[in-house]
């Protein structure tokens, strides 16, 4: 008997649903040591550009590194199972296309087609790990975890300032943060922090609504942390990230206990109250010219409305916009002797620029396969509520950057796919009753 029809036999796919708990063959159940490796990595994903490089390659690219060294040593029928999916499949179709597109523009550049595919390699790693209740868990645990050390920092390093702060404008709160966080031991894209202090504080939420009443109140406390940490970066994405993952949350959940309603005034309320009042200076967006300057994204924004006929088919090439095409078209940006173009801060819009409409409709196919792999019932049950929550976070962040390489992507879709696959074969997110 293979160990594919094994599988098969023992899953009985043919007359229900399974999870891992009660039907996983004890070959493809998860080790201690592969939940250890799922919760280190996602623990480590802060500190990427802060740990020691070894041979110019990150601590966490070598962690990536580690895990597909183990699972070719331990887990290749795992990895068999795994690398067809369809939501890789349709990554590698995008690869072609927008490959194909790149050797046709001038100053072909294949960075960041080359970074994408790596992210997905990762994905594929952790999809080979996240096999059972426990590793999903541990890959959860990890998120809030790295939320929770992230957003001490955060706090201690800003909320005495921010607090005793008076601003008049979003220009001189955009000036209050970038002083605020100066000292921060932790240097780095604030809107990135904001996006890991919201995923840790969502996955709390999770499991508060699910849980008993003791643990019920810990999780409440985590997630009011990391959303107060979120905010405390005065990133407008990472607090529109906060609402609609929240949002989510609490609908697939389907809110009609008095007690669930209770803990999410609860959380709202508290924030309120210890939420800096300056917070608030720098939540909007206009395209308005203040004091002869616009905004950052809402000059990129109407720059590349502006140029979308030159892009809108078959884009320009990504070499070919951070080499010549954007310093020549408006998206360069900086003082004399030291000019950078600067990103579309949008994956969609980002992708249309390199590659137009024919790269873009590759991508949206890889998100209409993230978006089948997501449990129906996802409400039902905390782990599946927490996984739906990171993926909503991703797929705002989306528009958020447009760095669509980024390993947070790697995580999250890996642990998805890997759910999906092992655990809800079925699609429900739910436990048999």
């Amino acid at each position: 008997m293979t160990i594919n029809h094994q599988w098969e036999t023992q899953c009985g796919r043919a007359t229900g649903y399974t999870t891992a708990k009660t039907m996983l063959p004890v070959f493809f159940r998860t080790t201690a040591a592969e939940r250890m490796l799922i919760f280190t990595t996602v623990v480590l994903l802060p500190l990427e550009n802060h740990l020691p490089a070894v041979g110019g390659l990150s601590a966490l690219f070598l962690m990536f590194v580690v895990l597909a060294v183990y699972i070719g040593l331990n887990r290749v029928a795992s990895l068999d199972r795994m690398w067809l999916h369809p939501v890789f499949i349709a990554a590698f179709l995008f690869i072609l296309v927008a490959g194909a597109l790149e050797f046709t523009s001038p100053l072909s550049m294949y960075g960041d087609l080359a970074r994408f595919g790596l992210a997905m390699c990762g994905a594929l790693m952790i999809s080979c790990l996240c096999r059972d209740r426990s590793a999903l868990r541990a890959g959860l645990y990890g998120y809030m975890c790295a939320s929770l050390w992230l957003s001490s920092i955060l706090f201690l390093t800003s909320y005495d300032v921010l607090s005793g702060a008076v601003v008049q404008d979003f220009q001189d709160a955009s000036y209050l943060r970038a002083n605020a966080f100066r000292e921060n031991p932790l240097q780095g894209n604030l809107n990135g922090m904001a996006l890991m202090c919201a995923q840790g504080g969502v996955v709390a939420l999770a499991f508060a609504l699910a849980s008993s009443a003791r643990p019920r109140f810990m999780y409440m406390g985590i997630a009011g942390f990391c959303f107060l940490s979120t905010l405390l970066t005065m990133s407008r994405g990472g607090a529109a990230i906060s609402i609609l993952a929240c949002t989510a949350v609490l609908f697939a959940n389907d809110l009609k206990h008095a007690r669930k309603l209770l803990i999410v005034g609860l959380l709202i309320g508290g924030l309120l109250v210890v939420i800096p009042s300056v917070i608030w200076s720098r939540m909007s967006f206009s395209t308005e010219k203040h004091h002869g300057k616009m905004e950052s994204r809402a000059w990129v924004y109407t720059t590349a409305l502006e140029r979308f006929p030159e892009y809108a088919i078959t884009g320009i090439g990504a070499g070919n916009f951070w080499k010549k095409w954007g310093f020549e078209k408006g998206f360069a940006t900086g003082t004399r002797g030291s000019v950078d173009v600067t990103g579309a801060h949008n994956t969609i819009l980002q992708i249309m620029i390199y590659w137009g409409a024919l790269g873009l409709v590759a991508f949206l196919r890889i998100v209409l396969r993230v978006y089948r792999c997501i449990p129906s019932q996802s409400g039902q049950d905390e782990l599946s509520l927490g996984l739906l929550g990171i993926i909503v976070t991703l797929g705002a962040w989306l528009l958020q950057s447009h760095n669509f390489y980024d390993k947070s992507f790697a995580l999250g879709l890996g642990m998805l796919i890997g759910s999906r696959q092992w655990i809800w074969p079925s699609g429900k997110g739910i436990e048999p009753r």
